[in-house]
Parts: structure tokens; C-alpha cells; sequence
């Protein structure tokens, strides 16, 4: 009797049903996981690699500009995973870093972008000073052409090309200052601390 009521319901279609997707959801839930955990571990190499970069200006009062402060943003796209673990000061922290770093690395690009032009101009007065220096061939020097020197006539002298250094614009220096030195770290915070325990990293 036991075995027709088996073959004759929908009891085990029905129990297959559910284990399947209890399996899915527990599937889910560790991709979910996985995915948190990368997530902030990355998070945590950006934060460490923007304030490194930043902590260097503050010593040598420069930023080089081969070095992005945020080469990738992956705090925008993840925020929605630690919802549940940062309280929303924490949260605005993390954000105010990367929004910060992003704009240095704008206003630095800036900066790059006018220290060439200034170069290229420079090298241009500097070719263009040796060439009006230069004498035509009716204004050599009488030993070009085999002659001699004539008393008192001064041999033909070429500018010295010097190179100039050029430092950043005061107003510019001075914007870069008010952003970087008011910036807080907050790698060796709680905040770090516990981004480092989603990400199981010490």
C-alpha cells in the first residue's frame, strides 16, 4: 500500500523540487560570499595603494604623474555588499576616499597636461635663439672662408641652452596641499580592520 501511495502522489517530484533548490540557494549564497570576500580585498589593496601615494606627497611635497591615485574605482560598483557591515560613517569614509583620489588624479592631469606645454614652449624659444644666433653665410667669420680675423672683431660666440626647471604654479601647489594634508588615512582604522575579516586576509 506504502508503495502505491508513493508511485500514485506527487510526494517525491515534490521533495526532489525542494532539495534542488535548496542546493541553488546554498550555491547562491556561496558565490554571494566569494564575491564579497574578493571584493574587499581589492577595496583593501586600493585603499592601501591610494594612501601610500598620498603619504608620499605629504613627505616630498610631489605626486608623480605616471602613478594613478585610483587606476579603478571598485568601491562604486561593490558599496552595496558591506551595507550590513559598515555603519554609514564608515561608508562615507571609504567613499570620500576614492571621490578625493579621483579628484587629485584630475587636478594632477591638469597639472602634467600644463608642465608640457611649458616644456614644449621652452624648447621652442631655445631652438628658435640658437637659430637667430646663427650667422648667415655673407656674416661668417673671415677664417670660414680663409681670411683672417680682423683686429678687434670677436669670434662667434653660441648661446648657452640652459635647463630650467619648471615647478608647479603656487595657486595650483597650494590646492594640492589644502586636499592632500586634510585627507585622514583610514587603512590601519577599524574600517580596514574589518574589510579585512570579510576578506579573510590579516
Amino acid at each position: 500500500m506504502s508503495s502505491n501511495f508513493f508511485q500514485n502522489s506527487n510526494l517525491l517530484p515534490t521533495l526532489a523540487t525542494i532539495l534542488a533548490a535548496f542546493a541553488a540557494f546554498l550555491v547562491y549564497r556561496k558565490q554571494k560570499a566569494d564575491t564579497k570576500k574578493d571584493a574587499a580585498k581589492i577595496i583593501l589593496q586600493e585603499i592601501r595603494r591610494a594612501e601610500d601615494i598620498i603619504s608620499d606627497y605629504k613627505e616630498h611635497g610631489q605626486y608623480k604623474f605616471t602613478k594613478k591615485i585610483i587606476a579603478t574605482n571598485s568601491w562604486a560598483k561593490n558599496i552595496h555588499h558591506f551595507v550590513g557591515n559598515l555603519d554609514q560613517d564608515e561608508l562615507d569614509k571609504i567613499s570620500d576616499l576614492y571621490s578625493t583620489g579621483e579628484y587629485l588624479d584630475l587636478v594632477i592631469s591638469k597639472i602634467s597636461d600644463v608642465k608640457f606645454e611649458e616644456n614644449v614652449k621652452l624648447y621652442e624659444e631655445n631652438i628658435d635663439r640658437i637659430l637667430r644666433s646663427v650667422q648667415s653665410p655673407q656674416e661668417q667669420a673671415p677664417e670660414a672662408s680663409g681670411g683672417q680675423v680682423q683686429s678687434g672683431q670677436q669670434p662667434t660666440r653660441f648661446p648657452v641652452v640652459a635647463n630650467i626647471p619648471i615647478s608647479i604654479p603656487a595657486p595650483w601647489k597650494k590646492l594640492l596641499d589644502d586636499i592632500t594634508l586634510g585627507y585622514e588615512p583610514i587603512y590601519h582604522s577599524t574600517i580596514a580592520e574589518k574589510l579585512k575579516e570579510i576578506a579573510q586576509v590579516k
